[in-house]
């Protein structure tokens, strides 16, 4: 079973930046970036899709961790806990005990802790949903022996901590910090932009943005941006800038790729003839994460083909990185 949705996700910071000649206005604080040396958690699945009598795969709830770090890390007693209830109970899973298990987490290496009523990998809910798992070994899948976790799906606490009780990293998360365009959530996973961002704060997460799982464990986040693209500015950039598709919309595309900061978005892209006729629209309302892509064929929105000459993409985006509403725009030629 997979999911085939998009969605989005929130922070930002910045202080200005110029497109079309306009000064846009850029909300929020600079994020802080740390540095990690060792296992930070990374993404969080909380409120999985499990349907009793539906005959589908049932989506396990899991957390991932991932090793920033230079060094490999033995996680042998390591374990997490999440909130304390009302009553003062807090549940502990124990992920590594077996010390003749292969407990180790090297540099770049991710960790997903994962409920399984069986200790057989390759047959976990895990595997058979995120089928990608089979065919990488590299992944290191912890499993702990029941059904689920007792992660709550409106807010709850993730703290990882190593044999000794140190703590080595936590998270208080709060469903708010879902991508705000999201309409459902349910089952889709919590990611880090950057797993050196502070695991404690709401700007460091938003949803995934995985169009076919909505969640990424094992692999990197589909919100993820290096260190030195977390502040970048918005653009809009095409490939080619000339190409010839055939007149049934098959053949050479145009790739229209947009980039901002961090932050929760929703974007509207249209094509305009050089008369300022709308012929194709892309995209409207579209839920989006830091950066993102369309493609057009050449056709307009009837189908038919549209003619050889200028054309302009415009994109509109809002969010919570802007005072308003940003537009981005560039030109390309269509050549039959």
């Amino acid at each position: 079973m997979r999911f085939f949705f998009i969605l989005f996700l929130t922070t930002l910071f910045l202080s200005s930046c110029k497109t079309n000649n306009d000064t846009i206005s850029l909300n929020g604080t600079s994020i802080i970036v740390e540095n990690k040396t060792l296992p930070v958690i990374n993404e969080i699945l909380f409120a999985p899709v499990q349907q009793k009598d539906d005959d589908l795969e049932d989506q396990p709830d899991f957390v991932e961790i991932y090793n920033p770090g230079k060094e490999t890390v033995n996680l042998h007693g390591w374990y997490f806990q999440d909130c304390p209830t009302s009553s003062g109970k807090r549940y502990t899973y124990h992920f590594a005990e077996d010390p003749s298990a292969d407990n180790l987490l090297a540099p770049g290496q991710y960790g997903i802790i994962v409920p399984e009523e069986s200790l057989d990998r390759e047959a976990s809910r895990l595997v058979r949903f995120y089928d990608y798992l089979s065919h990488d070994p590299s992944v290191r899948i912890f499993i702990v022996q029941r059904k689920t976790f007792s992660l709550n799906n409106d807010m709850d606490c993730v703290t990882l901590k190593d044999v000794n009780g140190t703590v080595i990293d936590s998270v208080s998360y709060n469903s708010v910090w879902h991508n705000p365009y999201v309409k459902n959530t349910k089952g889709r996973s919590l990611e880090k932009f950057n797993d050196r961002l502070s695991s404690n704060s709401p700007e460091s997460w938003s949803s995934s943005m995985d169009g076919e799982y909505a969640a990424t464990p094992g692999r990197k986040n589909s919100i993820y941006l290096s260190t030195d693209r977390l502040g970048q500015k918005p653009s809009l950039s095409m490939d080619p800038k000339t190409f010839s598709p055939d007149l049934d919309g098959n053949g050479e595309k145009a790739i229209i790729r947009y980039k901002l900061p961090v932050g929760a978005y929703q974007v509207t892209a249209v094509i305009y003839d050089s008369d300022g006729k709308s012929t194709r629209n892309l995209a409207e309302g579209l839920p989006s994460g830091p950066e993102g892509s369309f493609e057009w064929n050449g056709l307009c929105d009837d189908g038919t083909a549209a003619l050889s000459g200028l054309y302009l993409i415009r994109v509109t985006i809002a969010g919570s990185a802007f005072s308003g509403m940003v537009e981005l725009e560039d030109q390309m030629a269509l050549v039959r």
